[in-house]
């Protein structure tokens, strides 16, 4: 029994130098303590990440600021409808590479029968006198604007947006007697008469933007500045100037985010045949075939049939080298908006078999 008892017991070697034991308990805390920071460097990472995942991103009605303290309506005071004198579908040209796609505008303008002035601010300083020869050949009035350069010294913002904030001109055209107006950027084409929008009771409307099909915004409940319906005010001009450096919004949109704080609030949201974005199609081509036979005004914001990538923003395209541009815009995308290009094609074909010979004599 003793000698079982002995043989059952625990055996211990003793250590073959002093520190052996020692060594093995800072060992085991050394792992303990690795562990520890292992763990914790993983639930940081991961609070970390879900933080940055689900931060909620600046919205204008989020984020709304009250910068603006004009009516949602026109006042009483003033006239509900105008006389076509004192109506505008204003544009802009700050480059001649896209005095082309002016004349387009100004041209399927008339030849839907708008009745209104056809009004056209330009950089004198960047817009030579063969591109506003183009423009008048088609029925515009150009004038020019000064520069108005981007808040915060242009920092943040998109490289080809810098001259952007130019556009806020157009609410001054009220000293050109312009009761209300309509404002069209340059790569629009317009299919069908707006006349209805210079009556709008509204003080300023636009068309929810639409991002394309990777684009998590999707459509979304901010507006376009492709196309507006305002009513032209120099003191809104003013307070908007007086804004801009100190407003917050995010600065890579340039006026198109500065607009959707001033009037995020209070726009007037208009149906998508009045900027028939080309992304709708992208996102949702059964909602694009429904608007198609009711578009006042298509966007080419995905392709410019006007423009040769290759070329400089200091060239008007001939009329062969227009052709070209047509081409390879239909052919982009894999075809996808050949159509829409088709569309440009007829209004630039019909504009040159109308104007071709004061358009010619420009270049």
């Amino acid at each position: 029994m003793l000698f079982s008892a002995f043989r059952q017991s625990t055996y211990e070697p003793l250590s073959t130098y002093p520190g052996q034991q020692q060594q093995k308990r800072w060992s085991t805390r050394s792992k303990l303590a690795l562990g520890f920071a292992v763990a914790s460097t993983v639930l940081l990472g991961f609070w970390f990440g879900k933080a940055a995942l689900f931060r909620r991103a600046y919205n204008p009605l989020d984020d709304y600021r009250n910068i603006n303290q004009l009516p949602v309506t026109v006042a009483d005071s003033l006239p509900k409808t105008s006389p076509s004198n004192r109506r505008a579908v204003v544009s802009s040209l700050y480059s001649d590479d896209f005095a082309i796609a002016t004349a387009v505008v100004g041209y399927s303008t008339q030849a839907a029968n708008v009745s209104a002035r056809l009004l056209l601010p330009y950089l004198s300083d960047r817009v030579s006198s063969k591109a506003l020869c183009i423009a008048q050949a088609t029925g515009w009035e150009p004038y020019p604007v000064p520069l108005i350069p981007p808040p915060h010294d242009g920092r943040g913002i998109y490289a080809r947006f810098m001259d952007q904030y130019t556009k806020l001109n157009i609410w001054k055209l009220d000293s050109r007697g312009i009761d209300s107006a309509v404002y069209l950027d340059a790569d629009t084409l317009v299919r069908r008469n707006f006349d209805e929008l210079f009556d709008s009771p509204f003080n300023f409307a636009a068309v929810p933007d639409v991002y394309g099909a990777g684009d998590p915004r999707g459509f979304s409940l901010t507006f376009n500045a492709g196309v507006l319906a305002f009513r032209p005010s120099s003191a809104v001009f003013d307070d908007m100037r007086e804004k801009m450096e100190t407003a917050e919004f995010p600065l890579k949109q340039a006026e198109q985010a500065f607009l959707n704080l001033y009037f995020g609030g209070t726009a007037m949201r208009l149906p998508y045949v009045y900027n028939a974005n080309l992304a709708i199609k992208v996102r949702s081509p059964v909602l694009w075939r429904r608007l198609v036979d009711e578009m006042r005004v298509v966007h080419y914001t995905t392709v410019k049939p006007f423009i040769i990538d290759s070329k400089s923003s200091s060239t008007i395209l001939d009329e062969k080298e227009i052709r070209v541009a047509m081409e390879q815009a239909a052919k982009r995308e894999s075809g996808l908006f050949r159509e829409e290009v088709g569309w440009w094609r007829e209004a630039y074909d019909r504009m040159m078999l109308d104007r071709g010979h004061e358009i010619r004599k420009c270049y």
